[in-house]
């Protein structure tokens, strides 16, 4: 058979007998060792039928075990060794990395108690002095240990902000722990004169995901609200009736699927200034990995959208109200709704707009005059006017009471003013 191998135990080996007759098995135990010297009170003359079994040695001893992970160069799990130490576990695994901290490492042990119950015990060592040698805390490991090698706290964090257009030095900046905004903005030399600061345009990871999160929600909740009412199909009665449903069932297909199609921009609204201005603002925020900041020019052009003659794109003047830019583009179409205009600003908040004189507050939870009610003017410069359409006019959107706030929450967090049909 190819004579035994390293692995092959040789004090036990086992004969298998069956009896031709009666098929019965018995069981003979041999020294495999002395068989194979040739004793023959072991090596048995071998009969029909019979069965050898040889065993491994690994079947009695146990591969002991000890894993190092962490900051080593090979971390993972290696044969244990006898008087194998802390030391010598680090060595195998090829030394440490330079982030290692020197000052902390932990050991966890596998502990049997008296009733005969399995715990794990830390224990927590100084590496630089066990790599020295010291005894107490290089110490001997037991089977199963695992020894963790600890980074050295906020080790290279390589955390990157993005910083474009009008700066005098944009580009990718390198921040520090707790670096915030201010900070950033003078080490890449401030904004230049033509830097419209009402029109930044600042993103985060973190946010997207939550608005990317939001909208997915939304979508759920419109499509269960929107597919409850799909009933009608199997209860009509006529072709007509039949055909005035499917086409329904696809508008509302057709407008869920947009809404799923939806990407978050994770845009965050943010007011900029002079640098003294902004340096303890509630604006001056602490800066994340990835976040990123772009500051156009000016741009005075002022966008309608929606139920309007013709949607258009207008030069700004700060004599016009937000109805003359509207009478600018042919006035509204016959299904928009009026009092649910709204305005998507160039600082990517959206907010409703008031026709009349007097306006209500709900941060201050007062009526003001429309001429003193917002520090910011109702038009801007970048700003988009949205006319929404009459839900009346789209019968299947009567369902949704909120689909006005609901589009400015999808023009806030895609950046985006869908159509309803």
């Amino acid at each position: 058979a190819g004579g035994q191998t390293r692995d092959t135990l040789l004090d036990q080996a086992e004969i298998y007998r069956t009896d031709w007759k009666t098929k019965e098995i018995t069981l003979k135990k041999i020294n495999l060792d002395k068989a194979l010297a040739g004793d023959p009170a072991e090596n048995l003359e071998l009969q029909d039928l019979d069965r050898l079994v040889v065993h491994s040695i690994w079947e009695k001893v146990y591969k002991k075990t000890v894993a190092v992970e962490g900051d080593v160069l090979k971390p993972g799990t290696y044969q244990m060794a006898d008087n194998m130490t802390v030391r010598d576990l680090v060595f195998a695994a090829g030394n440490l990395l330079e982030s290692a901290s020197m000052e902390e490492a932990e050991l966890s042990t596998q502990v049997i108690d008296q009733s005969n119950m399995a715990s794990i015990a830390h224990r927590q060592i100084i590496l630089a002095a066990a790599l020295a040698g010291d005894p107490a805390h290089n110490v001997a490991l037991k089977p199963y240990d695992r020894l963790f090698i600890k980074r050295i706290p906020d080790w290279r964090p390589d955390k990157f902000v993005t910083l474009a257009g009008e700066f005098r030095y944009p580009g990718r900046y390198i921040i520090r722990k707790g670096e915030r905004l201010s900070s950033v903005i003078e080490r890449a030399g401030g904004y230049k004169e033509n830097a419209y600061l009402r029109a930044a345009f600042f993103t985060r990871e973190r946010v997207r995901e939550m608005q990317q999160k939001s909208l997915v929600e939304m979508a759920d909740r419109m499509e269960r609200d929107l597919l409850a009412g799909s009933s009608g199909l199997a209860t009509a009665l006529s072709a007509e009736e039949v055909a005035g449903k499917k086409a329904e069932m696809e508008q509302k297909l057709k407008f869920i699927e947009t809404l799923r199609k939806l990407k978050a921009t994770g845009r965050m609204t943010i007011y900029l200034g002079h640098m003294r201005l902004l340096k303890g603002s509630p604006y001056d925020i602490e800066l994340e990995e990835g976040d990123s900041l772009l500051i156009p020019q000016k741009n005075s052009v002022v966008g309608v959208v929606g139920a309007v003659m013709t949607q258009v794109n207008l030069i700004y003047s700060d004599k016009m109200s937000y109805q003359d830019y509207i009478d600018e583009s042919g006035g509204y179409a016959s299904f928009a709704d009026e009092k649910k205009v709204f305005v998507m600003k160039v600082d990517g908040s959206a907010r409703k707009l008031s026709r009349g004189f007097l306006t209500w507050s709900a941060p201050r939870e007062r009526w003001e005059m429309a001429g003193f009610a917002e520090r910011i003017a109702p038009i801007e410069p970048g700003d988009t006017i949205v006319v929404p359409e009459k839900m009346e006019r789209i019968a299947w959107l009567r369902e949704i009471r909120d689909i006005t706030q609901i589009l400015m929450n999808v023009a806030v967090a895609a950046g985006v003013v869908i159509a309803l049909y």
